[in-house]
């Protein structure tokens, strides 16, 4: 028999729920006080995800995301497109529980992908050739995610998705981050570590340089 394939929300209510210590709902019905709605859910409540290569599960086993789901290729802009879904390799569910971030692999590159809940259709997210790609750090608000990217060079770089600014391409919603001497530094010293989001902005670090991205303004500066 297939493996059932609850709303994201709804799966992963229910394995808090179960991982809680509570009996299991009957019937595929959620636990009283639990809308199938409800996106309130902090994500510390959530239960972790098991991502295999195939398939996106919640504890309970509910199927969250098969890789047949995600395109054979992703839109990096509007003349080019790579395949990189051959497998899982992270997922990462938003603060408020209404979007899944997944990372895919390919041959030889990486995507990322947010999937709001209720939709079918991933939507590309970053992208990363001949290198890999991690889920960073959410913001509190759960509008905006951080992709991390490792280049073939060995730098690594950072690139805010605003779930608001979505497309059909990679460039659409994606922020490149940068420090302004980005260019000065070889690539093997561009490694930029997100540190955490506060009121809306992005601390991170570049060496032990600290700077703060404003995504409103797709401004970075160093930090006071």
């Amino acid at each position: 028999m297939a493996p059932r394939r609850l709303p994201l929300v709804l799966s992963i209510a229910i394995a808090a729920f179960v991982l809680s210590g509570c009996s299991s709902p009957e019937n595929g019905e959620p636990p009283p006080g639990i809308e199938a709605s409800d996106t309130s859910q902090s994500e510390a409540t959530l239960a972790p995800l098991d991502v295999s290569d195939e398939q996106i599960r919640a504890a309970d086993g509910s199927v969250l995301l098969d890789i047949a789901d995600v395109p054979n290729t992703i839109r990096v802009d509007q003349q080019a497109e790579f395949g990189a879904a051959e497998r899982f390799q992270e997922a990462s569910i938003s603060p408020d529980g209404a979007w899944l971030a997944v990372v895919t692999t390919g041959a030889a590159h990486s995507a990322g992908w947010l999937i709001r809940e209720g939709a079918q259709q991933p939507t590309p997210a970053a992208f990363q050739y001949g290198g890999n790609i991690t889920i960073g750090p959410w913001g509190d608000d759960a509008r905006r995610l951080v992709f991390v990217q490792e280049g073939p060079a060995g730098g690594r770089t950072l690139t805010v998705v605003d779930v608001e600014r979505l497309g059909e391409t990679v460039e659409e919603g994606a922020m490149p981050v940068r420090s302004p001497d980005h260019e000065q530094l070889e690539p093997e010293e561009r490694i930029y570590e997100a540190l955490a989001w506060s009121n809306g902005e992005l601390l991170f670090q570049v060496g032990a340089e600290r700077w703060v991205f404003d995504p409103d303004r797709d401004e970075v500066r160093r930090e006071n």
